[in-house]
């Protein structure tokens, strides 16, 4: 079954299984400024790649002429370097013919005020689309998060649906859900909330920006007392 395919099945079946759960969207602030905006003390891994000069001024001047607003009042935030499956980035229109190769580029965030939009590029920025999708969790990062949930829960993760993912500034290293023994630094982390559900079960992960953590929040959704952590042993290099 298709990415699209099962979204779309996972909203029917949370409606049937979860009627009534209100569904929670926060918008974060974020880490990749311009130079002249400089960078604040967010915690970025080390290896986490940023996209070149030429991507970054492709995305501004397209965003402030999409969104008829000065360039120099956008900012660009949270950046995951990603490969296309087509010469559409992925979010080609009905009617357009798309060449059917990987693409290498980028996705990134624009954000003016609290508002942000998304956009794909190519490796160089030579092409720039807006992404209108409801969901704009980066395709590199699904299946580290069901691969979470799977391990978890003891189950396929064929059976794992993500319903919703927004992005998110977490307070501390422990993305805001740390336990009782743990360190947690107080520094600004990137990442997503990301809501899965499977086996009758609504559950609610954080991440950061490269699904180095994921961790369970368990303590707003009763899916059990344990928080789980899930720190990936392969560097961010590898991810």
């Amino acid at each position: 079954m298709t990415r699209r395919l099962r979204f779309r099945a996972g909203l029917k079946r949370l409606t049937q299984v979860l009627t009534g759960v209100a569904l929670a969207v926060c918008l974060f602030t974020a880490s990749v400024m311009p130079p002249a905006l400089g960078r604040p003390n967010f915690g970025i891994p080390e290896g986490v790649p940023v996209p070149p000069a030429s991507v970054s001024n492709s995305v501004l001047t397209t965003a402030a002429q999409d969104l008829g607003l000065p360039r120099t009042d956008l900012r660009l935030l949270r950046v995951n370097e990603e490969t296309w499956t087509d010469g559409c980035l992925g979010i080609g229109l009905p009617h357009e013919g798309c060449l059917q190769a990987l693409v290498d580029g980028w996705q990134v965030e624009v954000v003016y005020n609290n508002q942000s939009w998304f956009y794909r590029t190519d490796a160089t920025g030579d092409t720039v689309r807006r992404s209108y999708l409801d969901n704009n969790l980066p395709p590199s990062l699904p299946n580290s998060v069901l691969t979470a949930v799977a391990t978890h829960l003891g189950v396929s993760e064929d059976r794992l649906w993500i319903i919703e993912a927004a992005p998110r500034n977490w307070n501390d290293f422990c993305l805001e859900i740390g336990r009782p023994e743990e360190n947690c630094p107080q520094i600004m982390i990137l990442g997503w909330r990301v809501m899965v559900i499977g086996e009758h079960q609504l559950m609610v992960y954080h991440t950061d920006m490269i699904n180095y953590q994921i961790r369970l929040n368990a303590r707003r959704h009763d899916v059990g007392s344990r928080c789980l952590l899930w720190s990936q042993t392969n560097t961010p290099d590898s991810l």
